[in-house]
């Protein structure tokens, strides 16, 4: 029988909501608009709210949280049930969570970037946070609980599998706690590319040490993405989009764990005598390809010269006479090295770069599909929807649409 009122208290990082926090308390939104019966209300200090609550007058019946060891003690002597969002949460007792799949997200971003011919590989960490160590090498977590992560699938793991190696670089868990130990994290991060064999692929899960090594790998004279291509996590709108080149980023599915969360919340209210432990991970909903990762990375020079400048004007409308002519080749030769090299013609790889530009601006442009014909390669708006339709599978406002709500519980 439902409950006919939940009360209940969403203990997150109220103050300061990075782009997680707000997708965590918007998939907590979410399920409350579809039960009305479920009430949440933001509880920053829910510790002390259930200290200090006279008896029988609890404030909340159940806890959404990023949990802690205090919150988990004082919830558990009341009775409310707690379910932890925070897979960095220090609480060592077992209790009730529904995180994102690290592991699976570290795996996307190996293979996009093994997918863009890098075949040197690295990472960047902060020290002791335990989800991006999840994400790039769960070894790096003292004793893992393989109870919280089904198989060990990261980023290295991957790469490993398919034959590549993966070097590491652990920066200080807060790099900007003074000046002193930012100062000696960006000389320390700046000699760690310079000495990383190039072109490199490399995943940095923290947005914003990601936008920094963005700036720094310029003022080194590096190119992104040529030299080095850089991934990162969480899709933080303003730091992801509005660096130059923009990050590619994978999102973790935070408003999905939200979501799912508070659905568990709600089952443990309403089934009080069936409290096993239960543990759900979330797919990453989808890896958002930007120009960080605009690279083409293959041995042969002729032809990674020839896909450089694919991925520069393909939009431009060129054809493989264009190519040939500025690779000053014959058009017969250049199909032959492509073929070789890439298994795939000069006109597949125009195709999938002209798509790969306009997914991108499908997915963060309101401008009408009309418009995006001006500069996309394509001669008119009816040959970008039978393309897009061919390749995709669905219309190009489809996609767009699908791209929206990615995020979206279902």
């Amino acid at each position: 029988m439902r409950l006919q009122r939940i009360r209940v208290g969403v203990a997150i990082n109220a103050q300061h909501m990075h782009a997680e926090d707000q997708e965590l308390y918007h998939g907590v939104r979410a399920y409350a608009a579809e039960h009305p019966e479920f009430r949440c209300v933001l509880a920053p200090f829910a510790a002390a709210d259930l200290q200090d609550a006279a008896p029988g007058r609890l404030p909340y019946d159940g806890l959404l949280a990023q949990a802690t060891d205090d919150l988990v003690e004082v919830a558990s002597k009341v009775g409310v049930p707690v379910v932890d969002v925070w897979r960095d949460s220090p609480v060592k007792v077992p209790i009730h969570c529904v995180f994102p799949d690290f592991g699976k997200a570290g795996q996307l971003v190996a293979q996009h970037l093994a997918s863009r011919g890098f075949e040197s590989f690295g990472f960047v960490v902060n020290n002791g946070v335990q989800s991006q160590a999840e994400m790039c090498d769960a070894n790096l977590i003292p004793a893992i609980s393989r109870s919280q992560t089904s198989e060990i699938i990261g980023f290295k793991a991957h790469l490993a599998a398919s034959g590549f190696s993966c070097s590491r670089f652990i920066a200080p868990k807060v790099v900007d706690a003074n000046a002193s130990v930012w100062r000696r994290w960006t000389i320390s991060i700046r000699n760690w590319i310079k000495n990383h064999p190039k072109p490199m692929g490399l995943f940095v899960p923290s947005d914003w040490l990601c936008r920094y090594i963005a700036d720094a790998c310029a003022e080194l004279g590096y190119k992104v993405p040529h030299d080095v291509g850089l991934v990162c996590a969480d899709n933080e709108p303003n730091l992801c989009l509005l660096a130059n080149p923009s990050l590619t980023a994978i999102g973790l599915g935070y408003r999905r764990v939200g979501y799912e969360a508070a659905a568990m919340l709600q089952r443990l209210l309403e089934n009080q005598t069936h409290r096993d432990r239960e543990i759900l991970l979330v797919e990453p909903n989808a890896l958002h390809p930007r120009r960080s990762t605009d690279a083409a990375n293959v041995r042969d020079p002729l032809v990674a010269a020839a896909m450089r400048y694919i991925l520069e004007h393909a939009h431009e409308g060129i054809s493989v006479a264009d190519v040939a002519k500025h690779m000053v080749m014959t058009r017969r030769t250049l199909e032959r090295k492509f073929r070789s090299v890439l298994d795939r013609t000069v006109m597949k790889e125009i195709a999938r770069c002209r798509m790969e530009r306009l997914k991108r601006q499908l997915s963060e442009s309101d401008l009408p599909i009309k418009c995006l014909v001006e500069n996309s390669g394509f001669l008119s708006v009816r040959m970008l929807r039978e393309t897009f339709l061919r390749e995709e599978g669905i219309s190009p406002s489809a996609y767009r649409a699908k791209r929206r709500v990615a995020d979206k519980p279902s």
